[in-house]
């Protein structure tokens, strides 16, 4: 069996020197309760990405032209209630890359991170709305008393920044705290549910994001067949082209302003899936930068019109 060699570098392509996109691995995890091993896929995706084709055949670009680089790991220290600066370590890489003209691509690690990207972009986007792709909400007040679990993060994040719109789209798993919470607090959040699907399209979710969009994309949206190595698999989620449809579209008619991936748990010698998580990424990147890779000049005016 060939040994797989560790890279810190995303894509097997030269490395730019002044990135457009910039990946941010972030291996931190405390609060995952299922599958164990979030730590682990930043490496995992890197190590995989190595093996990707810089040429995207269906932009028909070679993508890592934008200019790709990766940062060094970003560790944070463990968040808990105490805490007095939350994911301060995220928040500064994150508002480091986007004053330095890089879109900050953020791979985790558990969902919690994103508390600390989304405190620097939207100090910097305050229009910005996020864009969640999920099998779940995580709505809930607090999990083992620490109301900075994964299982809880979007709740902070409502909590913090109560204007910033959410949209989560793929949900299928809800629990009675958070949907009670939802019928009484009316929060700034739409939900897309995964058993609606065939009723809504990406035209629908666009007339709920603002201009500036974050992608926050967590690996159990994608149907436990496609991803099994998220860290909760969940059946019913969307296939890869139908998440790729989505993102595609939002990347044509909103400006993406960062991203992150979180949730996935390698498997060890069970490197398929670490491959999708890498693709995706990396024709997510693509999406992002198609108009100025003249990639979307003649299809754009109609990509609202795929169904999901």
């Amino acid at each position: 069996m060939a040994m797989i060699v560790e890279t810190n570098y995303f894509g097997g392509f030269e490395q730019a020197d002044d990135p457009k996109m910039l990946i941010i691995p972030v291996p931190y995890e405390y609060t995952t309760s299922y599958i164990k091993g979030t730590k682990n896929a930043p490496q995992a995706i890197l190590n995989a990405s190595k093996h990707l084709d810089s040429f995207d055949e269906e932009l028909w670009v070679d993508i890592s032209k934008i200019g790709i680089n990766t940062s060094n790991f970003v560790s944070s220290e463990f968040v808990s209630n105490k805490s007095k600066q939350p994911f301060v370590e995220i928040e500064q890489a994150v508002r480091a890359a986007v004053i330095n003209g890089s879109m900050p691509l953020v791979i985790g690690g558990e969902h919690s991170i994103i508390c600390g990207s989304m405190k620097a972009i939207y100090d910097l986007f305050p229009d910005v709305s996020i864009l969640h792709f999920g099998a779940r909400s995580y709505l809930k007040s607090t999990t083992l008393e620490n109301k900075f679990s994964n299982e809880c993060i979007f709740k902070r994040i409502n909590e913090t920044m109560p204007e910033l719109k959410i949209v989560q789209v793929g949900i299928r798993s809800l629990s009675n705290e958070e949907s009670n919470w939802l019928e009484t607090s009316n929060p700034n959040i739409e939900i897309y549910f995964s058993r609606d699907r065939n009723r809504w399209n990406v035209a629908d979710i666009l007339t709920n994001l603002s201009k500036n969009v974050y992608l926050s994309f967590n690996f159990n949206a994608l149907d436990s067949s496609v991803m099994p190595s998220a860290s909760i698999p969940e059946p019913g989620g969307f296939s890869f082209e139908q998440a790729c449809d989505i993102i595609k579209n939002v990347c044509a008619f909103k400006e993406i302003v960062g991203m992150d991936f979180v949730e996935f748990s390698p498997v060890a010698n069970f490197n398929a899936p670490d491959f999708t998580a890498a693709k995706l990424i990396y024709k997510s990147i693509g999406y992002s930068f198609a108009r100025e890779l003249g990639a979307f000049e003649e299809e754009e005016a109609t990509l609202v019109s795929s169904k999901l």
